[in-house]
């Protein structure tokens, strides 16, 4: 029997699924604007399934970043550390996050930035202090190493994203640089600090929503057969 456990965002949450006084998007409402029927609805549950694995911790919360020192930050302490129960260590741990970090224009890296706004001949006066997406997925990596040393730690790329019914673009940037350096970022640190990759981004499929970040019920099943390609390349299926 094996255990998994989630270190998410909004996307990753459902109603009675994780930690109490979470954040959570996907309350009773949100499931069934979204078209959710209950919990197997979901991309994890839809991934647990194919693994043959039971669920140990949902540790999502809405809104929530890699960057940042404390909670609800991923990187936390306090994340990292509710990741296991009083009975169960976590055998895989799946890891997405860093859509809120693009969302809300947390810096690239320093060298990413200062490229960028030189070429456009603006000064955003970044300098090494600031908290760079790079620092948080490095700490956030090493951490998870660190404390759960026997699981196998699996980190998605961020995924493109649709509106349902409407042309509409997947934003190319935010003003913490371009959508890809982030997923390079994630690349870069997850093979640094000895986890697995799930590239899902690189499959191009685009998950619908109803706001451009939600998946709906259809959009958890896009997501959840990425994530399954992926696990079933890494052999872990």
């Amino acid at each position: 029997m094996r255990f998994v456990s989630i270190l998410g965002d909004s996307v990753s949450t459902y109603e009675g699924y994780n930690p109490p006084g979470y954040s959570v998007f996907y309350n009773t409402g949100m499931q069934q604007t979204n078209g959710l029927t209950s919990v197997y609805d979901t991309w994890w549950a839809k991934v647990n399934q194919a693994l043959h694995a039971w669920l140990c911790v949902n540790n999502s919360y809405s809104g929530s970043r890699v960057t940042g020192e404390t909670f609800p930050s991923g990187s936390s302490d306090e994340r990292i550390m509710n990741l296991r129960t009083v009975e169960n260590k976590p055998d895989i741990i799946l890891v997405y996050l860093g859509f809120n970090d693009f969302g809300y224009g947390v810096p690239v890296s320093l060298k990413v930035v200062e490229k960028v706004y030189s070429s456009v001949h603006l000064d955003m006066n970044w300098d090494e202090n600031d908290d760079f997406f790079e620092d948080g997925y490095d700490c956030l990596t090493k951490k998870l190493r660190f404390y759960y040393p026997s699981a196998a730690i699996v980190c998605g790329t961020l995924m493109r994203t649709k509106i349902k019914d409407q042309n509409w673009d997947f934003p190319k940037y935010s003003i913490g640089g371009p959508f890809e350096s982030y997923n390079d970022v994630i690349r870069t640190m997850t093979r640094k600090n000895g986890c697995y990759l799930a590239d899902i981004s690189l499959s191009d499929e685009r998950y619908e929503t109803l706001d451009g970040s939600h998946p709906t019920a259809q959009g958890h099943i896009t997501f959840a057969q990425a994530w399954i390609s992926c696990l079933n390349n890494l052999g872990l299926i």
